[in-house]
């Protein structure tokens, strides 16, 4: 849902979260809104914090300071299991002795639903992820791109306000990742529900997102659309990870007219909108301009 001015309703604020693991800081007061019914990731490199991050959405792991709100109330002290969240784990986690059906039902138990109406949610949710006809079909019978539908329809069914994905598709060979990244933002886009992906993977994060935080040593150094953040990173570090990146020694010579005349080092002046300029663009400033290398198709 947007408000008033076109922006989505935050549905998980987290508000200056820091957490430790003995003497290593994992997050470091850590804030961002992510909007209701958003394709939101995190995105960095190992042991930047990201996945530290997902646990305290989830509620596996608690704050050492700092506050996580979903929809509006705070998840201080609720369990896991009574969190309106939802998680699809790297390992999919199904129960090699059950069914699809019965993976997919599991998590209704708690719910006490009638037969019939636990029947009609896990057909509707096996529907959505493509996987219709599928319930009486053994789990060691299945592909991992169908696993991974399983393990995505185990979540949906519980109608979660927030679903958590933290590295669905790493197991995954290229072309059938290539494939699922497609099909998880066409679900994400028909279902409506908020998606929070933990990934280290550059493409994958730009392909599905809406927005994404970029995440180094329990912070984050951008949180902005993919387009942003692939034209206008905020630093040599961020650039660097989000694209293959050629930095050059250039100097302004001057502004006019809204373009911004710079010397680039080596290879002569070049103008730019000063749009795409930084900030405080003057004549005299020293800098390094980040180009994007052509990226192999």
């Amino acid at each position: 849902m947007n408000t008033a001015n076109g922006e989505r309703r935050a549905i998980v604020d987290i508000d200056r979260v820091a957490k430790s693991f003995g003497d290593v800081q994992a997050l470091r007061g850590v804030s961002a809104q992510i909007g209701e019914g958003e394709f939101f990731s995190l995105l960095g490199p190992s042991g930047c914090g990201k996945t530290t991050l997902l646990r305290l959405i989830a509620g596996f792991d608690e704050p050492d300071s700092g506050q996580i709100r979903i929809d509006g109330q705070p998840t201080a002290g609720v369990p896991a299991n009574l969190r309106p969240t939802n998680m699809v784990f790297q390992s999919y986690a199904i129960f090699p002795h059950l069914n699809v059906a019965q993976n997919v039902a599991y998590g209704l138990r708690r719910l006490k639903l009638g037969r019939e109406e636990t029947r009609r949610r896990v057909d509707e949710a096996l529907a959505m992820v493509d996987l219709a006809g599928y319930g009486e079909r053994g789990s060691s019978a299945l592909s991992g791109g169908q696993r991974q539908r399983v393990a995505l329809a185990r979540a949906l069914v519980l109608r979660p306000k927030v679903l958590l994905l933290d590295e669905p598709l790493s197991a995954l060979d290229k072309k059938l990742r290539e494939q699922m990244q497609v099909e998880l933002r066409r679900l994400q886009r028909a279902v409506g529900i908020t998606f929070v992906l933990v990934t280290h993977d550059q493409d994958e994060a730009l392909i599905m997102s809406d927005r994404i935080a970029v995440m180094f040593d329990g912070e984050i150094a951008q949180l902005a659309s993919p387009e942003t953040l692939y034209r206008r990173p905020v630093s040599r570090r961020v650039a660097s990870f989000i694209g293959v990146m050629n930095f050059f020694d250039a100097t302004v010579k001057g502004v006019s007219g809204g373009k911004v005349e710079i010397d680039i080092a080596g290879l002569g002046q070049v103008e730019i909108p000063q749009a795409q300029a930084p900030g405080g663009a003057a004549a005299g400033r020293r800098g390094r301009l980040a180009s994007a290398s052509a990226r192999k198709c």
